[in-house]
């Protein structure tokens, strides 16, 4: 194989790692009260959502209303069957870099003559570490029977932010689609 073509073929198989890896980063988890009767629910009422600023809660109750109405819900203002709530938060996850160039005086070999001992070969040197701060937004979406006002739908998701909030506002959207594919799906033949 010629070398362009083998670059080539490593840099394509690279980025499809890459890609299924991102698919597959946004952690999401959700769980439901099994005794529940999904079949009753027609219509929803997002009541409650809160996020780091108005921008992000209108983004977030928007795509609410456009996921669970995809799914065959009604919005209503109030008084749905469904009561949903959302809260969205960022927080900073620490990673640690640290760089070790192992030369210096240390515990090691000691030169010509084999002894073994302090020397100037081998053992520790200067290290450098540093920290990264990594946004991380959390979005927790509960969904309750507003006659009995019992939690019946619990979804969460967690994902690294970027730094340009359109990227933010995809992942957002993705996130909430992400959740409610996993709630019980009553409006489907199945």
């Amino acid at each position: 194989m010629s070398r362009p073509a083998w670059i080539l073929r490593f840099a394509l198989s690279f980025a499809l790692a890459g890609s299924l890896s991102f698919a597959v980063a946004q952690d999401v988890r959700t769980d439901y009260d099994h005794d529940a009767n999904f079949q009753q629910y027609h219509t929803f009422s997002v009541y409650r959502v809160h996020a780091s600023d108005g921008i992000v809660e209108k983004r977030l109750r928007s795509n609410i209303v456009a996921s669970l109405t995809e799914r065959g819900f009604r919005e209503v203002p109030q008084g749905g069957d469904l009561a949903v709530t959302a809260i969205g938060g960022v927080r900073n996850r620490q990673e640690y870099t640290t760089f070790y160039n192992g030369f210096g005086p240390g515990w090691g070999y000691g030169g010509w003559g084999g002894w073994y001992g302090w020397g100037r070969w081998g053992g520790g040197g200067p290290a450098t570490t540093t920290v990264y701060n990594i946004p991380v937004g959390t979005l927790a979406v509960d969904v309750y029977d507003a006659r009995t006002h019992q939690l019946i739908f619990r979804g969460t998701a967690v994902d690294d932010l970027s730094k340009n909030p359109d990227k933010n506002a995809k992942k957002g959207e993705k996130a909430v689609d992400k959740i409610f594919d996993k709630m019980p799906d009553v409006h489907k033949v199945r």
